[in-house]
């Protein structure tokens, strides 16, 4: 093939320029695999929340004020309201600092929890992945989520230590790449006591009860509606978040990370794409007899530009291929050193692999434009004078 014999002739000049390209899809690819990470956990969010309707103190972790039973019974008379679950959370250790998948201690009622669960629909259930749920009556044990075992490597049968207290592990919950996979469920008798021993907030009288956190199942279209009428009704000191609220918010978040995210990496490629263009001038110099002598036999200026637009294509794929494969090993080798944060930092998925590659060759084509309309506007009399 004429385009790869012409890349040859000028062979450092031609590596030099895919590994221009090659290292701005590396960034491309690594930057995109911590954004479709952060997708997949969004998604995983919202299909976790398109039933539930959140409602929390608004004294935010230091739980000012918690959900009494006369707070939940009022939730649960709102017209559209199918059940409540309720859910006493709080960190597993507090001195842990920053975590990528940040673990919490949740105590269910598990006759509850497993209603919610039906009511939630197929893409927000927990399936466990090895054993099976405690059950009901039993007292310290212990479901944990992905992140959690694999963080703390613990398998069925093990014990969980967390805030002073030992739970057996009786099962591990598949992964969801969502927030439950930092999750580890307990009895929330459990729950009710480890909250007891550090908080004054809660009033005696209402030990067994109290919550601090509610969702409220709904049929995700009167989500909104639903959510107004709770807040009519329940008592001031929490905050309400709809379906419809909580998936417009992600979608935001999602696009602003994806645009900050993703256009850095870009940004890395168009600095490589300048090389391409640079590399195609110089070989309209070098080759203008050459264009002359083609001309001059008959070629058309389309001829031309389809010749400088193949070679400059080629030379972009090329340099995503090998972006798109380092950058594939940069992924896993990050994944691998940080792999005992319990989740991956990165997610390799084919269309990001592909957007890759196809990225690098819309570039080159586009960079591919200028030198290749240059050749094709040579004169034939004037090139053939070239030296």
């Amino acid at each position: 093939m004429e385009a790869l014999r012409n890349l040859r002739r000028r062979s450092v000049r031609t590596s030099l320029t895919v590994l221009g390209i090659a290292v701005g899809i590396l960034a491309f690819t690594v930057m995109g695999g911590m954004a479709e990470k952060i997708n997949m956990i969004i998604r995983g969010s919202e299909a976790y929340f398109a039933h539930r309707i959140a409602v929390r103190s608004a004294g935010g972790s230091v739980r000012l004020n918690f959900l009494q039973s006369d707070d939940i019974a009022t939730v649960r008379q709102v017209s559209g309201v199918q059940a409540v679950e309720t859910h006493i959370m709080l960190p597993m250790d507090e001195t842990a600092g920053f975590e990528l998948a940040p673990r919490s201690l949740v105590g269910i009622d598990l006759e509850n929890f497993q209603r919610a669960q039906a009511l939630a629909g197929q893409e927000a259930q927990l399936r466990l992945w090895q054993g099976n749920w405690w059950r009901p009556g039993d007292r310290e044990v212990a479901v944990l989520g992905s992140a959690v075992a694999r963080r703390m490597k613990l398998k069925v049968g093990d014990p969980l230590l967390a805030r002073g207290a030992r739970f057996r592990v009786v099962g591990i919950i598949e992964e969801t790449l969502s927030l439950p996979d930092g999750w580890a469920f307990i009895p929330q008798e459990d729950a009710r006591a480890l909250v007891l021993e550090v908080s004054s907030t809660v009033p005696g009288s209402d030990v067994p009860a109290f919550a601090t956190n509610a969702y409220a199942l709904v049929n995700p279209n009167e989500g909104d509606a639903v959510t107004d009428e709770i807040a009519t009704r329940l008592r001031r000191g929490f905050l309400l978040y709809s379906p419809q609220q909580l998936s417009k918010a992600a979608a935001q978040a999602s696009t602003l990370l994806n645009t900050a995210i993703l256009g850095s990496g870009a940004i890395a490629v168009i600095v490589g794409a300048l090389s391409i263009i640079n590399t195609m001038f110089i070989a309209v110099a070098e080759r203008t007899r050459e264009i002359g002598i083609k001309k001059a036999i008959g070629a058309s200026r389309w001829d031309v530009t389809r010749e400088f637009l193949f070679e400059s294509t080629l030379m972009a794929i090329a340099g995503g291929l090998v972006g798109v494969g380092l950058g594939t090993g940069v992924i896993y080798a990050i994944n691998w050193y940080t792999r005992d944060q319990g989740t991956p930092v990165f997610i390799m998925t084919p269309r990001l692999a592909i957007g890759g590659v196809l990225f690098a060759g819309v570039l080159g084509a586009l960079a591919g434009v200028l030198p290749a309309m240059r050749a094709a506007a040579l004169d034939p009399v004037e090139a053939l004078r070239e030296r």
